[in-house]
């Protein structure tokens, strides 16, 4: 059975009796939580994974110190609910980290009949491949696992030994036909009927394929307001012992995205690393985050101007926000919706920082697999408490346009409890 936009999306035709540009940005409800891209470094041939990469340990994996534990997030699964994978993932990733098996789609067929718009039922036969829409997905997972860079050097994830599930629920569609303003359209995001059908798919798949190991849900999306259905497939993953990431959103002091914004949600803000272009992303990052750097900041790492801050204008409160993590000039491969342009690229929102929590609480799991969520949270919170953000004014390394730099602002609370890294995040649960 078919139905049609109004039925599935909140969508209301114009007057002039096709779908317009504004409509179709109403189908998008749910959308990646990043800011900009910029290329770090083209994709320079067919990637074959060849064994014995020398590795490099980037910036944002030093600032957590994911490399100083023992753990590696061994036999912990981390769902990465997003665009699905670029069809070259095989190139980009260790065949071991990549559950490819599990992997699912939910989308919809959406075509234009005549002068209507038809969107077909929800479909969970998509797969996972990424076909017009971006490459954010790949650059989440790529994250949490590590990734092949033109098959010269494997760059190390935060949990490099987890294993990801692409689930995808943000697509891509390109409409042609009468019912579209100007014959044809392209638009992508997800809908709270996508989002909460990957929630449910990978708590069933918990208890029931997985036989309970742990896992890890990361949402790196968001969208303005809470869908009741998105809320309850949450609840239902909590159930089953799933831990669920989201990110913050990017609006500022324009309050926290949604799911992100949710109480039960583990959330993250980000930061970035002030001096980072001073030593390029494979640059040895501060082993100390207490004392001044370079540019004169009180700390090395700061928050993003964009990052959102819980606003009690919108009934959100000061715990609902958790942690930050590195959520700017992360590099990974990517490439832009409807494009031709997949490469490395800097990438910067809160949708980076969530797989580096996602990540951190894998490796939680692998010494500690019975943790549940609300006793996650308040590890990671703990361990974060030990790294806060204090109230000052940052100056930024910016190279891609004048003036090379850019001022941060924050408040104290706006960081969540504070930096998360992973061996505060571990003593926070050896003793807890």
């Amino acid at each position: 059975m078919r139905k049609t936009a109004l039925l599935t999306f909140a969508i209301s035709l114009s007057a002039s009796g096709f779908v317009t540009a504004a409509d179709i940005d109403n189908l998008a409800l749910f959308t990646p939580d990043m800011t900009e891209a910029h290329l770090a470094g083209t994709l320079d041939s067919d990637l074959n994974l060849l064994d014995a990469l020398p590795s490099v340990e980037p910036f944002w994996r030093d600032l957590v110190n994911s490399g100083d534990v023992a753990p590696d997030g061994t036999g912990v699964y981390v769902a990465v609910l997003d665009t699905g994978l670029l069809d070259q993932w095989q190139g980009f990733f260790s065949q071991a980290n990549i559950a490819d098996e599990y992997g699912k789609g939910f989308s919809y067929d959406i075509y234009c009949e005549g002068e209507s718009l038809v969107i077909d039922e929800l479909d969970d036969t998509r797969g996972f491949n990424t076909v017009f829409a971006s490459g954010h997905g790949t650059h989440v997972a790529s994250t949490v696992a590590g990734f092949n860079y033109n098959d010269t050097y494997w760059i190390e994830g935060v949990a490099p030994g987890a294993t990801i599930i692409p689930v995808l629920v943000l697509d891509a569609w390109i409409v042609v036909g009468e019912c579209v303003e100007g014959g044809i359209a392209g638009f992508s995001g997800g809908t709270d009927e996508m989002i909460a059908a990957g929630i449910k798919y990978v708590a069933d798949l918990k208890a029931n394929e997985l036989e309970g190991a742990p896992t890890v849900i990361n949402m790196s999306l968001g969208g303005p307001s809470r869908s009741a259905e998105i809320e309850a497939a949450v609840d239902y993953a909590i159930e089953k012992g799933v831990i669920v990431v989201a990110s913050g959103g990017n609006e500022g002091s324009d309050g926290m995205g949604y799911p992100g914004g949710l109480e039960q949600i583990i959330s993250a803000g980000a930061a970035g690393w002030a001096s980072m272009f001073n030593y390029g992303w494979g640059g040895d990052a501060p082993e100390r985050l207490n004392k001044k750097d370079e540019l004169g900041n009180t700390r090395p790492v700061y928050l993003e101007n964009f990052s959102s801050r819980p606003n009690k204008y919108l009934d959100q409160k000061h715990q609902d926000l958790d942690v930050t993590a590195p959520g700017a000039w992360v590099v990974g491969p990517y490439k832009s919706a409807f494009a031709n342009n997949t490469g490395y690229y800097y990438l910067s929102g809160t949708s980076m920082a969530a797989p580096h929590v996602s990540a951190m609480a894998a490796l939680l799991l692998d010494e500690y697999p019975t943790i549940e969520q609300f006793e996650m949270e308040d590890i990671l919170s703990l361990g974060a408490a030990g790294s806060p953000l204090p109230a000052s004014d940052a100056y930024v390394a910016f190279p891609f346009e004048e003036p090379y730099y850019y001022i941060c602002t924050w408040d104290g609370g706006d960081y969540g409890a504070g930096f998360l890294q992973a061996d505060n995040a571990l003593k926070a649960a050896r003793g807890y």
